[in-house]
């Protein structure tokens, strides 16, 4: 009766054999390629410092060849190595996969509340806005007098005033025709349309402040879209918002401009031409002459 070798055995018979022939490993290596430390390796049956498994069988079954031993006993050595450490590998999964699993959860948990809490308050602020906003113009339109009512009592008032006033003088006031003047003017300023707002250079009704200067034409051109600040003489300043194309021309002694895209206008006066005045985008203020 034979008793059964065991791995280290196997392994250690390739050493055996070796020493016998009288071989170093830098020997075999010369024969086989196979590095000095996968040779060892499989000499002291240290499998978890060979390669994968299909260059590991490659190099047993060679270096048997080489020193004329059985690879068989040592191969099965091997893949039984490699079964307990799929078995390992494998208890250690599922031991891992129930904590992967939780954390996976309370994280999805987690974001989902924080999706729902987000949209709650964007909602809010938005009901909020609306609320302002239909309360600000109900309270303007659904007042007692509202814009039309509170020109009229402007009117009225004035009525009073100019009556109140004929009355101390001593003299008798012409009830008739004063109350007709007012309201000719209040039914003008309830017109529509009558409170819009206007260019201060365009109203004729209003004649533009100029210096004692000599007014020149200033003519804008718009290379690109662009956005001006205009401030002639000394009227208020007004914008405007030229296209790519359109043109923009008045009189002034001189002007005061705020550009919103210096490399997209174009300004012409006195028979001289300005451009390129900056780059694309580039905001910049500018004065005339």
């Amino acid at each position: 009766m034979f008793a059964e070798k065991t791995p280290n055995e196997y392994s250690q018979e390739l050493k055996a054999k070796r020493e016998t022939l009288g071989l170093t490993l830098s020997d075999i290596f010369q024969r086989t390629r196979i590095s000095v430390a996968y040779l060892q390796a499989i000499e002291n049956n240290e499998f978890h410092l060979l390669p994968v498994s299909v260059y590991t069988k490659n190099f047993i079954k060679t270096y048997a060849r080489t020193l004329g031993v059985d690879s068989e006993p040592i191969l099965a050595c091997y893949k039984n190595y490699l079964n307990s450490q799929k078995g390992i590998q494998t208890q250690s999964s599922k031991n891992d996969a129930p904590e992967k699993k939780n954390i996976f959860t309370r994280i999805a948990g987690l974001k989902t509340y924080g999706v729902i809490a987000a949209v709650l308050v964007i909602i809010s602020i938005a009901a909020w806005l609306i609320s302002i906003q239909y309360r600000s113009s109900s309270e303007i339109i659904n007042s007692p007098e509202g814009i039309t009512g509170i020109v009229a009592g402007k009117g009225e008032q004035n009525t009073n005033s100019a009556l109140d006033a004929a009355t101390s003088s001593g003299q008798q006031p012409e009830t008739s025709d004063m109350a007709q003047k007012v309201n000719e003017q209040s039914q003008i300023m309830t017109q529509p349309g009558s409170l819009k707002e206007k260019n201060p250079l365009d109203s004729k009704s209003v004649k533009p402040v100029v210096d004692n200067k000599e007014t020149v034409l200033f003519m804008i051109s718009a290379i690109e879209e662009t956005w001006l600040r205009i401030r002639a003489d000394q009227n208020p300043s007004f914008q405007i918002l030229l296209k790519a194309g359109e043109k923009y021309e008045f009189k002034a002694a001189s002007v005061k401009l705020k550009i919103g895209n210096a490399g997209g206008i174009k300004i012409q006066f006195k028979g001289k031409s300005m451009e390129n005045l900056g780059r694309s985008g580039q905001v910049i203020h500018l004065r005339l002459p």
